[in-house]
């Protein structure tokens, strides 16, 4: 199964993050649990066999929402295309993992409530709440071995992190904190076409 993707879907997956994080507002990090890991067995989602529902994998913070993910194992992401301008390639995976790609180049494949399939480029989205400022962030993602590598808008960053489940931790790990209005990572999410 391969999904139809474009070489502008990380920029629009990239678009539609900023857009929610800059929507969010104050709202972020309420009603989160801090300790949650990246794994939750308490909700469901769809899976890619027809409407069957499966106990999610994983969990990442959009915003203050906790959104279950179901790993599709058998699948990977391959973006070394993508430094070529080539689209993303889903692609089976013995093992979970891709042989023939850099890991720093691959992500494993998640469907997500809504049913679409998403992977983890790499890095993770941050915004600074209100009263902020950069030095005091900057000084904060450094004590959690983090670093913002581009600014999005007035108060939104790229942070830097590795493709696949390092970016999803990073991301948990930062929304955790309540430092930020939002972390979550910098997603690759499937194309649909309407």
């Amino acid at each position: 199964m391969a999904a139809r993707t474009d070489r502008r879907a990380p920029v629009r997956a990239l678009a539609a993050a900023i857009a929610w994080t800059v929507l969010a507002g104050s709202a972020a990090a309420q009603g989160d649990d801090p300790a949650a890991s990246t794994s939750a067995k308490t909700a469901s989602a769809k899976t890619a066999s027809g409407g069957k529902r499966a106990a999610p994998s994983h969990v990442w913070h959009d915003g203050g929402t906790r959104r279950p993910l179901v790993l599709e194992s058998g699948w990977g992401a391959d973006f070394s295309g993508a430094l070529s301008g080539k689209s993303v390639a889903l692609r089976p995976a013995s093992g979970g993992a891709l042989k023939d790609v850099s890991p720093s180049l691959q992500s494993p494949v998640f469907r997500d409530e809504g049913g679409r399939l998403r992977a983890l480029p790499g890095g993770v989205v941050v915004t600074l709440r209100d009263g902020l400022d950069e030095p005091a962030a900057r000084a904060f993602l450094a004590s959690h071995d983090a670093r913002a590598t581009r600014r999005l808008g007035e108060r939104a960053w790229l942070v830097e992190s590795a493709a696949g489940l390092p970016s999803l931790e990073l991301a948990n790990r930062l929304a955790a904190t309540g430092v930020f209005v939002a972390a979550q990572p910098n997603w690759w999410v499937e194309r649909t076409l309407k």
